[in-house]
């Protein structure tokens, strides 16, 4: 696993890159090639956040990505939380594709009677189970809108979500005649989403 380690607003001491590394390392078991990973440490410095201390990461994955970000109060406990939900990601990811034919999670666990499983081994199939039986429901599509895109500047659209009261607001910016979205970060500021070209 390759991990790319930054922060901001807060000092990555040796201990704390090493405890985030040792977390990571735990998804890699469920792939053969190497993880290319980059993870942010950040703290925010506006007191009347609670949860301040963030930690997020992102991993790129055969043209895909799969992003975890957890915040609380202490980075040790982020760091735990976004580890559990970056391997949940990665076992769902990698039950949907490397599984395609399985259907059922009766297939999954179906195992080998010679076979002996370690009692890790066993919670994973399980797990792989359960994950490939909740894929059964998925989620539908059950709205659809439409509205018509203005040029505006991104401060601008930011006062239109705010007027709105949404958590995102698609527009047109005025300076590169591009859809973009601006949306409501938990740390209180807003982001915006740019395409690539």
């Amino acid at each position: 696993m390759n991990v790319v380690v930054s922060g901001r607003n807060i000092d990555l001491s040796p201990a704390l890159k090493e405890y985030l590394l040792d977390k990571l390392q735990r998804s890699q078991k469920h792939f053969d090639q190497t993880l290319q990973v980059s993870a942010l440490l950040s703290v925010a410095k506006n007191p009347s956040v609670a949860d301040s201390q963030t930690a997020e990461v992102t991993i790129k994955l055969n043209g895909s990505v799969i992003r975890g970000e957890e915040s609380t109060e202490n980075m040790y406990a982020s760091i735990d939380l976004v580890a559990d939900k970056i391997e949940r990601q990665l076992r769902k990811y990698k039950t949907r594709y490397s599984h395609k034919g399985a259907t059922t999670a009766r297939e999954f666990t179906a195992v080998d009677e010679r076979a002996e499983l370690n009692e890790e081994d066993e919670l994973e199939v399980i797990q792989i189970a359960k994950d490939v039986a909740s894929d059964e429901v998925r989620p539908t599509i059950v709205r659809s809108k439409r509205f018509p895109l203005k040029p505006m500047l991104a401060d601008e659209a930011c006062k239109h979500m705010d007027l709105l009261g949404h958590d995102f607001f698609m527009f047109i910016n005025s300076e590169t005649s591009q859809v973009n979205t601006v949306y409501h970060r938990r740390d209180g500021n807003y982001g915006l989403i740019e395409p690539e070209v």
